[in-house]
């Protein structure tokens, strides 16, 4: 009987001792287990926190790699601004490009900076971060710690995956071993997001090597005033900090009013642009020369409406609503949307109008998201290319240097700059706005008045002897033969070239060698005055204002077909020739002075060449509304200018095109956990 009762009070010592142990084994596994998880906690925390313009949140965008990982061959907490998403198109050849970067140098609140964040961050991956105080013994007899091993990104710049290695611990507070150990292995969905006034109502930068080519905004107002949201999307690397130091510098915006700390403003980062809306319902229509008789004409293809469709797209080689009481008008409501897609360019300027009507309400009172402009530019500019005159304080475009051209035929067209999109006033009402998505990555968008007081009358009746018309083609003058012809010869675009074989910028570059306006184009039509040296065999002359002495020329000149005469390079504004201006000396030129006034020697040249000529209208409105995606933006800093910022279009513009066109600045924030892998490290000590 005594053998039975030690046996099984034995049994009952050696039962709660194994209780006892089980507990304490369970309590150590449970609290590793606990730190793990409180570590992902902290870390998704951290890394959603975007108040003020912190910038963790593109941390989730990068890998990074402590001294424990295994996995990693180097400890590595990366700079998200040194990190380049891959885009051959971007980089286009360009030797030593990246890509784009992931995150901005620039940040929007000067009171963070990359070295900052990323401290913080290497402080989180380097070190074991304990749970609880460590130095308070009253917390127990074991301390929990975490350490974040590894996590990589996996995905776009739109979503992905962020996977996380981390490990939880226990220690006996008496030793430096752990008892306890819980690796993880955690997946969390990334997901970016744009606010309003992160969307990007502008847009600029094609390539890596636009840089600060690609912007001059002068005086341009965003309203409403104190309460715009929405950004201006400068697509650039940035790798010096000291751009970052003023960027409304940077962006010649010195005379600017922008959306408040906050709210928007100047965001330098190159984006990925989501590709155009898709196109149905696509009627061409050709080339549009929308003067004042094409106009009034029964059946005018320069008023469209949708047919009464959701949806109608309209396809445009060109169009050109050009001199006084031009017109070109398109209607449209929130059931009865036009996209205008356009091959080439679009000039609407010396007292032309691009009427954007809501239904019958007036010119300029259509609603931007019910109009989109696609461009769909076929060329490939390398040599010669657009962009933003910076070199002054005046704005406007020019050509990135002085490329001759061969007149050997055919042209290499990809030898020519990318289209562009001139507007110089938006109606004549002060609330008339132009508004519109313009999506073209490859268009140069520009809003310059030009420096000559004068501007041509279009020449329409039968009875006229002259009826072309100087055009804007491709950021540079151009000119039609014929406004009233319906041939392709009378309304393919020709281009203008100095006698030096160059173009000329629209408006001039204002510099020694290129500061001429070619304000009109003339044809003979009687005999020239007395006394003239111009060659008597002349019979076509551009009129010339020479803005470094303010004035007036007729310049003879001489033409050669470059491109055949076919609908392919009609239907991609492919210039038909050259017109070259002849030197400027007394048998190519003739002086008119400064004065066009009726009555003056000046005057009877104009009438001997068929040009009439009117003083320009000096009130110029130009108020803009809607968004625009280009390569280039180049405004001017002569009279107001006013952008309108709206998250109803947001909202309007999403609800047509889909959600990816709710785009602009990114915040990203892990949200879905999809993985949740325990890997189990126990051991007791």
């Amino acid at each position: 009987m005594g053998i039975g009762i030690a046996i099984g009070v034995t049994g009952l010592i050696a039962s709660s001792n194994l209780s006892l142990s089980g507990s304490r084994i369970n309590k150590q596994e449970l609290l590793a287990k606990a730190a793990s998880y409180s570590g992902i906690t902290r870390l998704r925390a951290l890394f959603n926190d975007n108040t003020k313009g912190r910038l963790f949140n593109y941390f989730w965008l990068v890998n990074n790699c402590s001294e424990k990982s295994n996995e990693c061959q180097e400890t590595r907490i990366a700079n998200p601004s040194n990190e380049f998403w891959t885009d051959d198109s971007w980089c286009d050849g360009e030797i030593n490009c990246n890509g784009r970067q992931k995150a901005p140098l620039c940040s929007s609140n000067s009171d963070f900076s990359w070295d900052q964040e990323q401290n913080i961050v290497s402080d989180l991956y380097k070190k074991s971060n304990y749970i609880r105080n460590s130095m308070n013994t009253s917390q127990g007899e074991f301390n929990q710690l975490f350490n974040i091993l590894s996590s990589k990104y996996i995905g776009t710049e739109e979503y992905g995956i962020n996977s996380i290695l981390i490990e939880g611990s226990s220690k006996a507070r008496n030793s430096a071993n752990k008892s306890a150990s819980n690796k993880l292995r955690v997946n969390i969905q990334v997901n970016g997001e744009t606010s309003e006034s992160g969307f990007g109502f502008i847009s600029v930068g094609e390539k890596n090597s636009d840089k600060t080519d690609s912007l001059f905004l002068g005086n341009l107002n965003i309203t409403p005033s104190n309460s715009a949201k929405g950004s201006i999307i400068w697509r650039m690397n940035v790798d010096n900090e000291l751009d970052c130091r003023n960027s409304r510098k940077l962006a010649r915006a010195s005379n600017s009013s922008l959306p408040k700390t906050g709210n928007g403003g100047i965001w330098i980062q190159p984006l990925a642009l989501p590709k155009q809306p898709r196109l149905k319902n696509v009627k061409d229509i050709g080339t549009l020369i929308c003067t004042k008789e094409n106009y009034k004409k029964n059946n005018s293809k320069c008023k469209l409406d949708s047919d009464n469709l959701n949806q109608k797209t309209y396809r445009i080689y060109s169009l050109f609503a050009k001199g006084p009481n031009s017109k070109f008008e398109v209607i449209t409501s929130d059931n009865k949307k036009i996209i205008l897609e356009i091959m080439g360019d679009i000039d609407i300027s010396n007292g032309g109008e691009f009427c954007h009507r809501n239904g019958n309400e007036p010119c300029g009172s259509g609603k931007p998201e019910n109009l989109t402009i696609l461009f769909k530019q076929k060329s490939a500019p390398r040599e010669n290319k657009l962009m933003c005159n910076r070199d002054s304080n005046n704005g406007g475009i020019k050509l990135n240097k002085r490329f001759a051209y061969s007149t050997n035929f055919p042209l290499n067209n990809d030898l020519l700059p990318g289209n562009s999109f001139l507007i110089d006033n938006t109606g004549k009402f002060f609330n008339s706005e132009f508004g519109a998505f313009v999506y073209g990555p490859k268009t140069t968008f520009l809003s310059v008045i030009p420096k000559s007081n004068w501007i041509q009358i279009n020449n329409e009746k039968n009875s006229s002897n002259n009826l072309g018309l100087v055009v804007t083609s491709r950021g540079s003058y151009g000119y039609i033969l014929n406004t009233a012809g319906t041939s392709l010869r009378d309304q393919t675009t020709n281009l203008i070239l100095n006698s030096d074989l160059t173009l000329i910028p629209y408006s001039g570059e204002n510099n020694s060698t290129n500061n001429i306006e070619i304000i009109g184009i003339g044809k003979k039509r009687s005999e020239f005055p007395a006394n003239s040296e111009l060659d008597p065999n002349t019979n076509n002359v551009f009129l010339i204002f020479d803005s470094s002495n303010s004035n007036y020329h007729l310049r003879s000149f001489n033409v050669r077909n470059i491109n055949s005469l076919n609908n392919k390079n009609f239907q991609n504004s492919y210039p038909r020739a050259f017109a070259i201006l002849n030197p400027k000396n007394n048998l190519n030129n003739i002086n008119l002075g400064n004065n066009l006034e009726e009555n003056s020697l000046a005057n009877s040249w104009l009438s001997a060449f068929d040009i009439k000529v009117q003083n320009k209208n000096t009130n110029y409105i130009r108020n803009f509304s809607g968004a625009t995606w280009v390569k280039n933006l180049c405004f001017d800093n002569a009279s107001e200018k006013n952008w309108r910022f709206s998250n109803n279009f947001i909202d309007k513009l999403v609800s047509w095109h889909g959600n990816q066109f709710n785009w602009g600045v990114k915040y990203y924030r892990g949200k879905s956990i999809i993985l949740w892998d325990t890997l189990r490290d126990f051991q007791l000590n």
